[in-house]
């Protein structure tokens, strides 16, 4: 008794198992964890260190370098990349790709104790280094609360509030605001009056410091009783600090206020700021807890959102920026909407080909093993999202596969005459094992993108498991429910032989099956022009492959994309601000244009992991534009370049748009060597070739420009007659530009610092600060020409980047429009790698070229793996050399159909497209392990080799031209889907091309390695 008997007398347990099966699929479907994009963990951390007044190279040799040193010792580190700028050390720690998430907080501990242990080695001035180990966090839900009129200190109120509220929704992990203005204490001193006075501004700061201090004053003991003395010594009120008593003299009590203008300021330069369509905004970033359904978060932080707009006044607004539950939503929807055109195309032709009944029931197997899919997937905690929702698209045709083969072999039988108890089970029982193998050997090909470590493999590797999934089960409901239901409708005359008919009916006589039986016998009669055409279809695909569009990975289909606006280095942050509002002024005036929102100084947030990231830069700012659908940002992006080169050329404004894999340009040459003149000597060279380019736009280095220094070269001479040290200068210039920090104010819940300053002439800005006064160990200021030697003009690097602990530069561009990265790469890379290296520097190709190269290369490792395992299964189900050699042979001409398919579409050739092809392998091979597995069985029953080649060829071309029109027309609704696109067009004219190699190429092959005569076939 075979599994398919057993499992036939015992129909009502089976009954009861579809039913649980149709029931809890539906329920996991609403269960299931919900996202638009599978999760990518970014196994980076950032180790920030501040060194007030140190120059960048200072800052490289004297903080970096000895961070980078401690940290390089730890264990699994992939690499260590860092920038050193004027009093500001970041080191990005990136993790080797194959350590698991859940091991990445232990990492996280040592690489905080490698910087404690180092820490004591560091400058004296220079900050305790801050490890931030959630860089890598997703916030999906970035909202801006904007409100035209409030003053900012209002808006930050309502956003605290918000974001306290908010904290406590159910799944909200953490919250962040960006965009918050720095509030601080300005004491500004009249320096007249000082003199006049005659005071001194260290006693003013030693004074402010006593004042401000907390001391514990200890206790007292009453009685019994130990009693707490309270210190209120600190500040509260403004007040507090302008009646501060700075002298006495003469009866003359001298405040604060009476010598300098104190009040509540921002602090200046600002750091960050955000605008919503040029009103005053403040970003709320809300990240999700691991393992949540994000449109239920999105429900529950709305809900909470719309009872909290009760406590908030009238025109404080919250705007949606990036609202992943409402993307998830329209994408999930519009996937469903894809599959169930699938399910219906599918089923449509089953019902064409096969009959009403059978192609009902064939496709009632292919919805229960949807719905299986989804409760393994609830199980197993795989989220329903692009690439899952795409796998179960992709397997779709496979899907009907095994139940194609059970039915068709079951309606054979039937008409053959057998008993219906026998033909229920006949099938199955010859081809189980065939068909099990087959399933295993489809789902292997896909094996390498899950076993790849790194964030492509990530990405996809929802592929495997779901078409492992599901293949899975369409092979067990193909041995159960489908000979189930054929027992239950297939019944009546027409699934019956009747009385009357010859005893051996030839199901197999129609007028299609015998053109096609002529075919074959023609084919294996002229076996050596069936190859040497097959050969020759294969070059040309070669040939035609070089005019097909190479493109790693595509934009995603957002209706929104970003401007990243960059001024030249040693910019103010206030320019760029500028420049932007006039811009954002434009878009808002475009039909095209819903929404913009302007962030300055960085990317507010990592809202999706489908974004270019940029971190803190004064010289930066980016607007992120909403538009009416996917078509208006591809168009209107590319007006809006045009527009930006025309008109703000002084700039680097970029179009960006969403992808899964960005990189800063999208070529990169990266130099690496110890001085920095000869590397920007070697970028210079790389860029002027990127430049002579025409298809290359957007050519810079990640050094950018060198910024002015304005230097007073300190005089150790004068110093020993003025008692002017250097500290003394620093603090006095300090004070005439941004502000000497002097303290903290407490106000409520917020801690301001104080800042002292000293009044320049805003019109005679550099020559009031010429003349600043320095105060030393004397009473009297002197000028600062007093105390130093010159004051000169200097060019410095504004930026030093290392990449593991060698200064490293990147020459880099982007692709002109209508052009892919591979279009520039391959007109530059040669000319910029025969530029001459000197000894000790080195050029490495990163970028999309870079990414490209890993993930194929992640690929490539595990291909032999699968190629073996695939090998292994095919000779366990065929025990010869032969056999797996004939399915080895056709592998690569599965090639023809990927190359004509793709240069037909116009679709490019990328990591979707590789996926795809790999696919296709694993479902040629399932077809001919059938075809050839059917010729064994003929020959079994003794049918001469000849005869039972050609009679497997017709039994199985039903089955395999089925199955493949299922899976090719099943793809249809994922050919506009630009991430998927390609991979629908490679496996659909692959497979189509793949179906003729099946039924023709392999018999002839069997024909040729079993040396079968075939001259006399015509006559058969």
């Amino acid at each position: 008794m075979n599994f398919t008997e057993a499992v036939l007398k015992q129909r009502k347990v089976l009954l009861f198992v579809l039913i649980a099966l149709a029931i809890g699929g539906v329920f996991s479907f609403f269960k299931m964890g919900k996202l638009e994009d599978a999760e990518i963990s970014v196994k980076s951390a950032l180790v920030i260190t501040q060194y007030p007044g140190a120059s960048p190279h200072e800052v490289e040799l004297r903080v970096t370098d000895i961070l980078e040193t401690a940290i390089q010792a730890m264990d699994n580190i992939k690499d260590i990349e860092s920038r050193s700028m004027a009093g500001y050390s970041e080191i990005t720690v990136n993790i080797n790709e194959n350590v698991k998430n859940d091991e990445l907080p232990q990492l996280w501990d040592i690489l905080r104790r490698k910087v404690n242990d180092i820490t004591p080695a560091l400058p004296q001035g220079a900050s305790k280094p801050m490890v931030v180990d959630d860089f890598g966090d997703v916030y999906g839900i970035f909202l801006a609360l904007s409100g035209d009129g409030y003053s900012g200190e209002e808006l930050q109120d309502y956003a605290r509030y918000m974001k306290r509220e908010l904290l406590l929704v159910d799944g909200v992990k953490r919250i962040n605001l960006f965009g918050e203005q720095e509030t601080c204490i300005n004491i500004e001193l009249s320096q007249e009056k000082m003199a006049y006075l005659g005071i001194h501004p260290a006693n003013v700061i030693q004074i402010l410091n006593q004042q401000n201090s907390m001391v514990n004053p200890g206790s007292l003991k009453v009685g019994g009783d130990r009693i707490r003395i309270a210190s209120d010594g600190s500040f509260h009120e403004l007040d507090d600090l302008k009646n501060i008593l700075i002298s006495a003299n003469d009866q003359n009590p001298i405040f604060l206020k009476d010598i300098a203008q104190i009040k509540e300021d921002y602090v200046r330069p600002f750091t960050s700021k955000m605008k919503y369509n040029q009103v005053p905004a403040i970003g709320l970033t809300i990240a999700m807890e691991k393992g949540g359904n994000v449109i239920e978060l999105g429900e529950r932080v709305q809900n909470r959102i719309d009872e909290l707009k009760t406590n908030v006044p009238v025109g404080i607004n919250i705007n949606r920026i990036f609202y992943q539950p409402e993307r998830v939503s329209i994408a999930i929807e519009q996937f469903m909407i894809n599959l169930i055109e699938s399910v219906l195309i599918v089923v449509f032709v089953l019902l064409l080909a096969m009959g009403f009944r059978t192609g009902l029931l064939i496709g009632s197997g292919l919805i229960f093993t949807i719905l299986g899919t989804f409760i393994v997937m609830l199980s197993v905690d795989i989220t329903l999202q692009r690439v899952s929702l795409a796998a179960i698209i992709i397997a779709m045709g496979m899907l009907v596969d095994n139940a194609i083969v059970i039915a068709d072999g079951i309606l054979v039988d039937l008409k053959k005459g057998l008993k219906r108890e026998e033909a229920m089970s006949r099938t199955s029982k010859q081809t189980a094992m065939p068909l099990l193998g087959a399933t295993v050997v489809a789902i292997l090909a896909f094996l390498p993108i899950y076993l790849s470590p790194d964030s492509t493999g990530e990405f996809c590797a929802s592929l495997f498991q779901v078409v492992g999934i599901s293949l899975f089960l369409s092979w067990i409901l193909a041995l159960t429910q489908t000979p189930y239901f054929c027992d239950l409708f297939l019944r009546g005359k027409k699934y019956e032989k009747q009385e009357g008919e010859e005893q051996q009916t030839d199901p197999y006589a129609g007028k299609f099956y015998q053109k096609f039986r002529h075919f074959v016998k023609y084919s294996l009669r002229h076996k050596t022009m069936i190859l040497a055409v097959t050969v020759l279809m294969f070059f040309s695909a070669v040939f035609v492959f070089k005019y097909v569009k190479q493109l790693f990975m595509p934009n995603l289909e957002y209706n929104q994309f970003i401007v990243e606006y960059w001024l030249p280095e040693g910019s103010d942050i206030e320019t760029v601000e500028d420049d932007l509002n006039d811009l954002e002024a434009y878009l808002l005036k475009q039909e095209d244009v819903l929404n913009v929102t302007t962030s300055l100084g960085s990317t507010p947030a990592r809202y999706t992991l489908v974004r270019p990231f940029n971190n803190s830069h004064a010289n930066y700012g980016e607007l992120v534009i909403d538009t009416k659908d996917y078509e208006t940002t591809v168009r209107f992006g590319a007006e809006l370049q045009e527009f930006l080169d025309e008109n703000y050329s002084w700039a680097r404004a970029r179009v960006r748009y969403y992808s899964p894999i960005s990189t800063e340009s999208m070529i990169e040459a990266k130099f690496s060597g110890p001085d920095p003149k000869v590397l920007r000597e070697l970028s210079e060279k790389a860029e002027r070739i990127m430049e002579a380019e025409p298809i290359a736009v957007k050519v810079t280095n990640n050094w950018k420009n060198q910024v002015k220094v304005w230097n007073p070269r300190f005089s150790q001479a004068q110093s020993r007659v003025t008692g002017i040290n250097r500290s003394d200068v620093s603090n006095a210039l300090a004070c005439a530009t941004d502000g000497l920090a002097i303290g903290v104010f407490r106000k409520a819940d917020d801690i301001l610092p104080i800042y002292l300053k000293t009044t320049v002439e805003k019109d005679k800005y550099v020559e009031s600060l010429e003349n600043t006064p320095v105060w030393g160990a004397k009473p009297q200021s002197i000028p600062l020409r007093q105390v130093v030697s010159d004051i000169e003009i200097e060019f410095e690097d504004p930026v030093i980047k290392r990449y593991d602990r060698r200064r490293a530069i990147k020459a880099q561009c982007d692709p002109a429009p209508g052009y892919n990265a591979p279009d520039v790469f391959n007109k530059v890379h040669k000319k910029i790698e025969a530029i001459p290296l000197p000894e000790g520097y080195d050029l490495e190709w990163l970028g999309e070229h870079k990414n490209s190269a890993d993930a194929n290369e992640n690929i490539a490792k595990f291909l032999p793996l699968a190629f073996l395992l695939m090998v292994i299964i095919i000779m366990m189900l065929f025990n010869n050399f032969r056999q797996p050699i004939i399915i080895l042979t056709i592998l690569p001409l599965a090639f023809i159909g990927v190359s004509y398919g793709l240069w037909l579409t116009g679709k490019p050739f990328g990591f979707m497209a590789v996926l795809g092809t790999l696919g296709l392998m694993g479902m040629m091979i399932k077809n001919a392990v059938v075809l050839l597995d059917q010729i064994n069985l003929d020959i079994s029953e003794g049918k001469d080799v000849l005869v039972a080649i050609i009679d497997s060829a017709v039994s199985r071309m039903r089955p395999v031209i089925m199955a493949s029109f299922t899976t090719i027309l099943g793809m249809i609704p994922l050919i506009p889907d630009e991430l998927f696109g390609g991979m629908a067009v490679a496996i659909m004219f692959g497979l189509l091309i793949g179906s003729i190699i099946t039924l023709i190429v392999v018999p002839v092959l069997y024909a040729v390695f079993y040396r079968v005569n075939t001259k006399e076939v015509m006559d058969l």
